[in-house]
């Protein structure tokens, strides 16, 4: 079974936040988030992280536009939600392919008012498609990929992984040979 690959290529917490993260972590411990919020800029690609299938594409209340992606990892079926996207690229029903571009990121649904660095995609992983509000039914992704990336960014790039720690203002560059 293949490793999961992260859902953008620059994968950070927005604004290095605990409170963007996983868990009882907004309001002094008092209400739940659901996910993680990673920091982009509308217009990012969001990747599936896994082979799998479409489960839902479409609109989702206060998530906006959303992509629900079904898989499998480690045995157990897993749902990942991509939240606040602009466009998605895909249909319900849809197989896509781990790494395949599955939408862009957006400013939709209550991330609509949101400028500058709180721009993100808001990224859940869940046990069941619909779980409502709370953390049930949900799983924080730092329990499949060993860590959330708050203090540091997480580039992922056709496999090749790179992680950064306390580097301000680093530019990857690629270059394309043919």
């Amino acid at each position: 079974m293949a490793a999961l690959v992260w859902p953008l290529e620059r994968n950070e917490i927005r604004r290095h936040k605990q409170n963007n993260t996983f868990g009882m972590v907004r309001d002094g411990g008092t209400r739940a988030h659901q996910g993680w919020d990673l920091y982009a800029l509308p217009g990012t690609p969001c990747h599936a992280i896994s082979d799998g299938t479409i489960h839902f594409a479409g609109i989702s209340g206060s998530l906006g536009k959303v992509i629900l992606l079904r898989f499998s990892y480690q045995g157990q079926t897993f749902y990942a939600a991509y939240c606040h996207l602009s466009s998605t690229l895909v249909l319900e029903g849809n197989d896509v392919a781990r790494g395949e571009v599955i939408g862009l990121t957006g400013n939709t649904g209550n991330a609509q008012s949101m400028q500058g660095q709180d721009q993100h995609s808001h990224f859940e992983i869940r046990t069941i498609p619909s779980p409502g509000l709370g953390l049930g039914g949900r799983v924080d992704p730092a329990t499949l990929y060993g860590a959330a990336p708050t203090g540091w960014t997480f580039f992922e790039g056709h496999g090749h992984k790179v992680r950064t720690t306390g580097i301000p203002g680093l530019k990857i560059v690629r270059e394309r040979i043919e």
